[in-house]
C-alpha cells in the first residue's frame, strides 16, 4: 500500500495527516509550532513539531515503523510551513523519507484546503496575513501570492496588524493627551501601568508576537460595544484583506468574472468581521462569491501530496476525506 502524509506547520500547532491511494486518513497526529527556524530556539521546535506530529499520526494509523519515523517511507508528502520554507528542507529531509517530497509555503496548504482543488482565492488572516489565488487555464495552472511579509514589513489585516495598530491608536491619543478605552484595555491585558511598558517590552522580547495577537479578540469586544476608535481599527483591517483578495483577482485575470473567495485564520472568527470583509469585498471584486472554507490547511497539504504525484482531486477522493472528517 502507498501512503501519503500532509502537514500543516503553523506559528502555534502542526497538523499531520496519513491517507492511502483512495482518500481514506488513517491516522492524524499534533504537536507544537514550527514556524521561523532562525529565532532562538527554532530549529529544535520544527523538529519537535514534525517528528511529534508524524510519530503520533503513524501510531494512529497502526504503522509502526521500528526505527522511527525516517525508515517509514510515504510515497507523497507535502509539508505547507509557515515562514519561508527554504530554511526548513534540510530539516525535513533529515526527518523524512518520501519518494516526492515537497517543503512548501503554508498558503497553497490553506488555498487547496479551503476550496477543495478549485481555482479560486483564499484570504488567511492569522497572527500574520497573506491572499494567495491559483487559477486553472488550458491546462496549466497560475499560482499568486500577495503579502505574507511578516510583522514588520506587512501582516496588515492580521490578528497582529490589529492589536499592533490599537497600541499605535491608545499611543497617539496619549500623546494628544486624550482619554481612551483602548488604553484600559491594554493596560489591563498585558498587566501593565502604562502603555510606553508595553511596546517596551515588546522590543525586549518580554511579549511576543503571539502575545500581541492575542488581543485582537478585545478590540472586537470594545468594537461590538460601540467604541469608534476600535470599529475604525477593524474596518480598516478588513478593507485592507478585501483589498488584499482584489489585487490577486487582478493579477489571475479575474477582475471581470465570478471568482471563488474563501477565508481562514482567527480574525474571521468573529461574525461581524467577517460580515464587514465581505461587505468590502464584494464593493471592490463584484463577481466575488464569498465561501465558508470546505478543509482545514491540513487536508489541503494532503491534497497537494496526491497532487504533486499525478493523482488528481477528484469528487471521489474528496468524498472519502469528507466522510472520514464528518466522523471525527
Amino acid at each position: 500500500m502507498k501512503y501519503f502524509l500532509g502537514i500543516d506547520g503553523g506559528q502555534s500547532h502542526t497538523t499531520a495527516l496519513i491517507a492511502d491511494e483512495q482518500g481514506n486518513i488513517l491516522g492524524a497526529g499534533g504537536a507544537g509550532p514550527s514556524n521561523h527556524t532562525r529565532e532562538p530556539g527554532g530549529r529544535k521546535r520544527l523538529i519537535a513539531a514534525v517528528s511529534g506530529s508524524v510519530a503520533e499520526a503513524l501510531e494512529a494509523a497502526g504503522l509502526k515503523p521500528k526505527k522511527g519515523i525516517k525508515s517509514f517511507k510515504f510515497e507523497s508528502a507535502h509539508l505547507a510551513m509557515t515562514g519561508e520554507p527554504e530554511d526548513k528542507v534540510e530539516i525535513i529531509n533529515s526527518l523524512l523519507t518520501a519518494r516526492h517530497l515537497v517543503v512548501g509555503h503554508d498558503a497553497p496548504g490553506a488555498l487547496t484546503g479551503a476550496l477543495a482543488g478549485a481555482s479560486g482565492i483564499v484570504v488567511l488572516a492569522g497572527t500574520g496575513s497573506v491572499a494567495c489565488g491559483e487559477l486553472l487555464r488550458a491546462g496549466k495552472r497560475k499560482f499568486v501570492r500577495v503579502g505574507g511579509h511578516g510583522y514588520l514589513f506587512g501582516d496588515e489585516g492580521s490578528a497582529f496588524g490589529i492589536a499592533r495598530d490599537a497600541i499605535t491608536t491608545a499611543l497617539d491619543m496619549e500623546d494628544m493627551g486624550e482619554k481612551n478605552v483602548l488604553k484600559k484595555a491594554l493596560l489591563s491585558f498585558f498587566g501593565k501601568k502604562d502603555l510606553q511598558s508595553i511596546a517596551r517590552s515588546f522590543y525586549s522580547g518580554e511579549i511576543t508576537r503571539d502575545q500581541i495577537a492575542s488581543f485582537t479578540p478585545q478590540v472586537c469586544i470594545l468594537a461590538e460595544k460601540g467604541d469608534d476608535l476600535a470599529q475604525e481599527i477593524l474596518t480598516d483591517a478588513a478593507t485592507i484583506l478585501a483589498e488584499m483578495a482584489t489585487v490577486t483577482a487582478d493579477r489571475l485575470g479575474l477582475l471581470k468574472r465570478t471568482v471563488l473567495v474563501s477565508y481562514g485564520g482567527g480574525v474571521f472568527n468573529n461574525p461581524s468581521f467577517l460580515s464587514s470583509f465581505k461587505l468590502h469585498l464584494l464593493t471592490l471584486l463584484s463577481g466575488a462569491e464569498l465561501v465558508q472554507p470546505v478543509f482545514n490547511p491540513d487536508v489541503g497539504a494532503l491534497l497537494l501530496a496526491y497532487r504533486n504525484v499525478g493523482i488528481e482531486i477528484s469528487s471521489d477522493l474528496l468524498n472519502q476525506i469528507k466522510k472520514r472528517r464528518s466522523r471525527k
